[in-house]
């Protein structure tokens, strides 16, 4: 199959080179010079794990662009930054469809991979591609993980047209019959027999983007919220969130507690879904609580900091990107923590496996490694949950510390072992923006007294 990608960012460089590499003839479409520049010469840009070797394994066309006449589908992954009103930025998306709309074939399926608001497909099906088959295919892949998500997904969601279905059928049908795909990506997660293939209606698919991200990111807040209520009763957070994900109904997962979530998606798809809500006069309860949780608990744990620290005192922040395993700092909480405690008087060093400096006017010290970011510090704080930093050799970032403070804002170190190496730990727990305290009287009415 003759297939277009239109983006090199991480969906539409992971899309390609996974259809590339199941047999179709792929031509990505890349606007950024320096961005195609880097996929030319073979470089991956995004520093994906896995991705540059797997890139070189097959033949993906990177161009500045395209004129789609023959393509049989054409995957849409551009852009859609939240504006300001918390609603997508869809200038990628139209100036995209308006070319496919003038140039590719009638009867030709786009798959918008991108995530847009709902509705949009029905429109541009409706308007610049009226003589193309219209496709809400949204994408689930996990930045660190986006090879293998895409290899062996949980589910394919798709809807649009009905003729449509048997090419996007097609498109998909090694991955959904798990068919000759790399051995070396796949996982044994208990799956077996076909990756379930939705199809809906392209109302359906846009909104079920938007529901999984907002779930989980509720899920992540609801996980915050216990452990600031286990701190303040006396109770083990890990224990009671460990026992939460025991339950089936529940999982384990999105159970730990932090300084909060961030990214490209989470934050961006909350807000457009709580739009999306208010555009229709509906009071998003849920989803605005776990928004607001969120920033909640990332003003509280700086506070904490800045509560055991004199101005000017100095900060060795371990974590840059907004998880590990990418690069990534867009929406990162790490950035925003970084922010905050710049905005209090104090300084900051930072050190990240995988970013090397900072975009913008965030004014800290980025080091090659964690032993000079501590060098001298006041605190040391964990705002990415690298395993680097869980295996630390904490005696060592102790002997160079100036202070014995360590906030741990990714639950990644043991307290008895940051005590044994003469820290005075904190996780992120009971880091709420107004600290719980409760009397002896309260515990009793509890029954948590001792």
């Amino acid at each position: 199959m003759n297939v277009t990608v239109v983006g090199a960012g991480y969906v539409g460089a992971i899309s390609a080179t996974v259809l590339a590499y199941l047999g179709d003839r792929i031509t990505c479409v890349e606007s950024d010079p320096v961005r195609l520049a880097a996929w030319r010469s073979g470089t991956d840009p995004l520093r994906e794990p896995g991705l540059g070797d797997m890139l070189r394994r097959v033949d993906v066309r990177f161009v500045p662009h395209a004129d789609f006449a023959d393509a049989d589908a054409i995957l849409v992954a551009v852009g859609t930054p939240m504006g300001r009103d918390g609603r997508p930025d869809l200038e990628q998306v139209e100036t995209a469809a308006a070319q496919i709309g003038a140039r590719a074939r009638p009867g030709a399926v786009v798959l918008m991979r991108s995530t847009v608001p709902v509705g949009t497909c029905d429109r541009l099906q409706s308007g610049p591609l009226h003589e193309q088959r219209v496709v809400s295919n949204p994408e689930f892949l996990r930045e660190g993980h986006a090879l293998r998500d895409a290899f062996f997904p949980d589910r394919i969601i798709a809807g649009g047209p009905a003729d449509a279905r048997a090419t996007v059928a097609e498109l998909y049908g090694r991955i959904i019959d798990r068919y000759g795909l790399p051995r070396d990506l796949s996982a044994d997660n208990g799956s077996s027999g076909p990756v379930p293939f939705r199809w809906m209606s392209a109302t359906s698919a846009e909104l079920a983007k938007y529901a999984a991200n907002g779930f989980l990111a509720t899920k992540l807040s609801f996980a915050n919220e216990i452990a600031n209520l286990a701190q303040a009763v006396g109770a083990d957070a890990s224990a009671v969130l460990g026992s939460m994900g025991l339950d089936p109904r529940i999982g384990s997962q999105f159970l730990r507690p932090g300084l909060g979530w961030g990214g490209s998606c989470f934050p961006k798809d909350t807000r457009a879904l709580q739009a999306i809500g208010d555009g229709m006069g509906y009071d998003f309860l849920v989803l605005k609580a776990a928004i607001e949780q969120n920033a909640r608990q990332l003003r509280g744990f700086a506070a904490a900091i800045e509560r055991e620290l004199p101005q000017g005192a100095t900060v060795g922040l371990l974590g840059l990107a907004f998880k590990a395993g990418t690069a990534d700092t867009r929406e990162s909480p790490a950035i925003a923590l970084a922010r905050l405690l710049l905005r209090a008087g104090l300084a900051v060093n930072a050190y990240d496996p995988a970013v090397r400096e900072v975009a913008g006017d965030l004014k800290i010290r980025v080091h090659s490694t964690a032993a000079e970011a501590c060098d001298a510090a006041d605190a040391v704080v964990i705002a990415t949950e690298w395993p680097e930093f869980a295996a630390i050799d904490l005696g060592a970032v102790r002997r160079l510390t100036r202070g014995d403070l360590l906030f741990d804002g990714r639950s990644v170190i043991a307290p008895a072992a940051a005590a044994a190496a003469g820290f005075r730990y904190a996780g992120p727990a009971g880091f709420s923006e107004r600290s719980i305290e409760m009397t002896a009287v309260q515990r009793l009415r509890l029954g948590t007294a001792a």
